[in-house]
């Protein structure tokens, strides 16, 4: 499985190799208040794929966040509520299932 994840990888980074090789043509791309920048067409998509992965990123991160303090509370919580079995007053040695019968070696 891992060798199929490899070789879909890598076809996918020629293609996008041989993308970015084919749109090196200058552009205009035209902003607020009449700037413009002009740059390589892959750039500009670069810039955009990284733009659009930032707003995901900040979008998702308070949810994360949220997530993770409730784990560690639970964690804490089940942590302080493991309590160790406590033997029968007056017993001695290891405890013996109540539905045993015969003798308690």
């Amino acid at each position: 499985m891992k060798l199929v994840a490899w070789i879909i990888r890598i076809i996918l980074f020629a293609l996008l190799f041989v993308l970015a090789l084919r749109n090196t043509a200058e552009v205009s791309l035209q902003l607020f208040f009449d700037a413009v920048w002009q740059a390589p067409l892959i750039l500009i998509l670069l810039a955009a794929f990284l733009l659009g992965a930032v707003a995901a990123i900040a979008a998702v991160a308070p949810r994360l966040m949220r997530q993770r303090i409730e784990i560690a509370r639970l964690r804490r919580a089940a942590g302080a509520a493991r309590v160790e079995p406590v033997a029968p007053a007056g017993t001695t040695g290891a405890a013996t299932p109540y539905n045993v019968i015969g003798p308690k070696v």
